[in-house]
């Protein structure tokens, strides 16, 4: 597996959203525990995958949760993050997998907007509502311009956000689950939600709580604050970026999406 820092990337930008500090440095700890479970996106990126081939590009690859599994099953895939602490859990992970599956991971630290390969790509993913941190106009279209620049004719782009739900009660706190982990801490995530509509930004306020039987409570908070989008606006956005949308979907299984999907997952190619 090659690490390295991408020498492209830049903090001297306008758009500050996504420069440091670390967003994720406070809940990447966790973030494992809460999502470890959810393989449907991975499931279908592998579905893809299938049909294009390789290689991969995951922009904002987190710490690997759909990387590895794309590994593991033969494709050579390079992935990219501005998370420190995100991409040293993927690469503490990937050193306890076998050579082979270790070669055909290449990990960078690099930025959306700024990331450059010596090469395109068959199918290039961008997960999770990840796009939804570049909280400017500028960043998006920088962004998905290097998209399509990276992208191989006859190649997919897949990029997934949520469907804004703008009638949910704001500061009301929601208990998201609770786990057991076998350290035997008790681990509690609720979240909080406010909207700012006229510039289309949600701010998530997180909280941990992490308990023993022979300790006390501690908890651990965070606050992201996002962009939210509608349908025609991405569909606009890639068009002026050089990229046509050629499906959407509304959840991972491949449904159509319409107004009651809770997500939106893109599928575009390079424009002619």
């Amino acid at each position: 597996m090659r690490t390295f820092k991408n020498e492209e990337d830049s903090s001297e930008r306008s758009d500050t959203s996504y420069e440091e500090p670390d967003l994720y440095e406070v809940l990447g700890k966790y973030y494992d525990v809460w999502y470890e479970d959810q393989v449907d996106d991975t499931q279908f990126y592998l579905r893809l995958a299938e049909q294009v081939g390789g290689p991969v590009l995951e922009c904002m690859c987190g710490t690997g949760r759909s990387l590895i599994p794309l590994v593991e099953e033969g494709y050579e895939v390079w992935g990219f993050d501005r998370s420190h602490s995100m991409l040293d859990r993927l690469t503490a992970k990937m050193e306890h997998m076998d050579d082979d599956v270790q070669a055909r991971a290449s990990v960078h630290h690099a930025d959306m907007r700024t990331f450059q390969c010596p090469r395109r790509y068959r199918l290039i993913v961008v997960p999770f509502n990840a796009f939804l941190h570049l909280l400017e106009r500028e960043g998006q279209e920088a962004a998905l311009r290097n998209v399509a620049e990276h992208l191989e004719d006859g190649g997919r782009f897949v990029m997934s956000v949520f469907n804004p739900r703008l009638d949910r009660p704001e500061e009301l706190v929601r208990h998201r689950g609770t786990k057991t982990m076998l350290n035997g801490e008790i681990v509690s995530k609720f979240e909080a939600q406010t909207f700012d509509q006229p510039r289309q930004r949600t701010t998530v306020h997180y909280f941990i709580d992490i308990s023993r039987q022979d300790r006390e409570m501690r908890r651990v908070t965070a606050c992201f604050t996002i962009r939210y989008m509608a349908y025609q606006e991405v569909v606009e956005l890639m068009e002026s970026c050089g990229l046509e949308v050629l499906e959407t979907y509304g959840d991972w299984n491949f449904s159509p999406f319409n107004k009651n999907s809770d997500m939106m997952v893109f599928v575009a190619k390079r424009s002619p």
